[in-house]
């Protein structure tokens, strides 16, 4: 039990963690504010299976296929998944946690290392929460790379690796591939919330607010036409011609200020998906409300960063963590500091 939390091993047991069982009965007798969770020795081989995604047209009503293939997770150094291992995601001092929570208690880890709070008062928010970030005694959260600073709960063990292809059947007898590869994962500090709220006409609306963290010692994005990647022949020279490579790369995403600015998640009358983030100073209605919505916003709403310490496109790699030699290195990308003022996403019809 930690912080009121139950703690749950899930897939196995009995591995070195010392995790045991409990019976009906002992479960019945625990109290506990909401569900703590550990992802224990998880392995996923997707090599042989093929998922379909279908019935998205193109401006012609025709079908545009989406296949899901080569999906795998499992520990870190399974060379793109071909030397797949089990992988133990979580911990029981930093487990995931799924619980209901006031507005008011929970807080969120600004760059300057700072915790604030984020969500109103007085509300009740449903939260997912990945294992935390530390202000202090934590791991790298990307291996031998101190930029990406060193707060993260996840040790070498939890690193996971995690790869998938789609296809894409653009035209009859054409089909484009675009891989990816992500070479030990971890995803400390993301969070979802989620909670209601009245909406700007009054008929109520499900808001929230997200955190994602991206930290990854590699990433590599490969898109060909699928006759070209499948050609038994083809080099890796040939392929890596069509990779991008980024090494040593991170990204903290942050989607909505729930005091001021929440993430607005709904359907719009003709069926369409809309997220939307309003103007954090929306709600005022006078100058000085507005000043101070706006203040607040700036001090305290986390922020979006993007790094890429080294960014390739083309080459090749001498081992998994290296930077590829050949290609055109494009160097070190920052983008820090990026909040949404206005944002509005939707879904459309190709037809």
């Amino acid at each position: 039990m930690r912080n009121g939390v139950l703690l749950m091993a899930l897939l196995h047991a009995g591995t070195t963690l010392a995790m045991e069982p409990l019976s009906d009965a002992e479960m019945s007798d625990v109290q506990g504010a909401g569900l703590g969770f550990v992802l224990d020795q998880v392995l996923l081989d997707g090599s042989g299976a093929q998922i379909v995604i279908n019935d998205i047209t193109d401006g012609q009503g025709r079908n545009v296929p989406i296949s899901l293939k080569n999906l795998y997770l499992g520990a870190a150094g399974s060379d793109k998944g071909s030397n797949l291992n089990p992988v133990t995601i979580g911990s029981l001092d930093h487990p995931f946690e799924l619980e209901l929570a006031k507005g008011e208690e929970l807080r969120s880890l600004r760059d300057d290392g700072q915790w604030v709070q984020t969500t109103p008062n007085n509300i009740t928010v449903l939260s997912l929460k990945f294992p935390e970030r530390l202000v202090s005694g934590g791991n790298p959260c990307i291996a031998s790379y101190a930029g990406a600073g060193s707060n993260c709960s996840t040790g070498p063990s939890g690193r996971a690796d995690l790869g998938m292809r789609f296809d894409f059947q653009v035209s009859a007898g054409r089909t484009e591939m675009l891989a990816l590869d992500i070479h030990q994962l971890v995803m400390d500090g993301s969070y979802l919330r989620l909670w209601g709220d009245p909406g700007q006409n009054g008929n109520g609306e499900l808001v929230g607010e997200a955190r994602i963290n991206i930290f990854a010692k590699t990433l590599e994005v490969m898109s060909c036409a699928q006759a070209n990647c499948d050609t038994a022949g083809e080099t890796a020279a040939q392929r890596g011609a069509r990779t991008l490579y980024i090494t040593n790369g991170y990204a903290n995403i942050a989607l909505g200020y729930g005091k001021s600015q929440p993430l607005r998640l709904r359907a719009s009358a003709d069926g369409q998906f809309v997220l939307e983030l309003q103007n954090p100073t929306a709600t005022g209605t006078t100058a000085a409300q507005r000043q101070a919505l706006a203040s607040d916003f700036y001090a305290n709403a986390p922020r979006t960063n993007l790094v890429f310490e080294n960014l390739t496109m083309g080459g090749t790699r001498s081992s998994p963590t290296a930077v590829p030699t050949g290609g055109y290195n494009f160097g070190r990308n920052e983008i820090s500091g990026l909040s949404f003022n206005y944002l509005k996403v939707s879904s459309y019809d190709l037809r």
